[in-house]
């Protein structure tokens, strides 16, 4: 019984896996993917979302954990805290309302060096998406 089952799993691998044929000469080379850096997502930035432009969101370097961002989301007296990691083309934060036990997660993307495209996405409640751009 214990064998068959490691035939299984290995077919399932072996079909699963990508093709063994050999790349040829003329075939461009495979893109790989690399993280933004801090900076992308590092300053102040305002939102011109149609009828949440009051909201603020600041991103910073946490001196205590390398390769932590820390984010603060503001808006009407309101302040969503957190600190997250860049994972694959995002910033991933784990936010919460001090002194409350509202949580959510927010992912930011850069549409590009001026622009960021939020989605907040509250552990009880609707997602809400943004689009913020550069303080100067």
């Amino acid at each position: 019984m214990r064998w068959m089952s490691v035939v299984v799993l290995l077919s399932a691998v072996a079909g699963c896996s990508r093709t063994s044929e050999p790349v040829s000469a003329g075939s461009p080379p495979e893109t790989v993917s690399q993280a933004p850096p801090p900076s992308t997502f590092a300053g102040m930035w305002r939102s011109v979302t149609p009828g949440l432009e009051f909201i603020r969101l600041s991103v910073h370097s946490k001196s205590s954990d390398e390769g932590v961002l820390a984010a603060r989301l503001t808006f009407s007296g309101v302040a969503w805290e957190g600190g997250g990691r860049i994972a694959g083309d995002s910033l991933v934060t784990i936010m919460a309302i001090t002194g409350t036990t509202a949580s959510g997660v927010m992912v930011a993307r850069a549409g590009d060096a001026q622009t960021l495209r939020v989605q907040m996405r509250p552990t009880s409640g609707s997602v809400t998406d943004l689009t913020f751009v550069r303080e100067n």
